[in-house]
C-alpha cells in the first residue's frame, strides 16, 4: 500500500521540477544574463615583456535601472549610477 504513495509522490516531485525549468528557460533564454549581472566575454594576457603581464578583458553586463557597468573588486559588475556627493 506504500509503494503506490511513494511513486505518485516521486511523480508529482519530478512534475515539479521539470516544470520549474521550464519557466526558468523561458525567463533566461541562451544567451542572456540575468539583470544586475556581468560576465566576462573574452581575456587576454600579453607576457611578452619580462617582469610585466598586461591583461585586457571585455565584459558583458545587464544592469538594472539606475545601475551602471563598473567593477567591483578588479571585476566587471553593476555599480549605482549616481555619482558620490562631493
Amino acid at each position: 500500500m506504500q509503494l503506490p504513495k511513494a511513486l505518485w509522490a516521486l511523480a508529482g516531485a519530478a512534475l515539479c521540477c521539470f516544470l520549474v525549468l521550464v519557466i526558468h528557460a523561458q525567463f533566461l533564454k541562451e544567451g542572456q544574463l540575468a539583470a544586475g549581472t556581468c560576465e566576462i566575454v573574452t581575456l587576454d594576457r600579453d607576457s611578452s615583456q619580462p617582469r610585466r603581464t598586461i591583461a585586457r578583458q571585455t565584459a558583458r553586463c545587464a544592469c538594472r535601472k539606475g545601475q551602471i557597468a563598473g567593477t567591483t573588486r578588479a571585476r566587471p559588475a553593476c555599480v549605482d549610477g549616481k555619482s558620490p556627493p562631493p
